[in-house]
């Protein structure tokens, strides 16, 4: 299953929104993310598609950090 990047899922069995537990990586271009529901508990693994120029990471890339002369 994958799903936009800011969408928090319905939970399925209460229909409550669920929250964002955990984030893992993933096979290359993806990562997982665990949702769970605060009101019935229930989890949910998601897979989502990762652009790497759209990370965390690009602000090393802007950063003062250079490789020695």
């Amino acid at each position: 299953m994958t799903a936009c990047i800011n969408e928090r899922p319905m939970c399925p069995v209460c229909k409550h929104r669920m929250a964002l537990a955990r984030i893992s990586p993933g096979k290359a271009g993806f990562e997982k993310r665990t949702f769970e529901c605060s009101t019935c508990e229930r989890t949910e693994l998601v897979s989502f598609a990762v652009d790497p120029m759209k990370t965390d990471a690009v602000g090393w890339l802007a950063g003062e950090l250079n490789p020695p002369r």
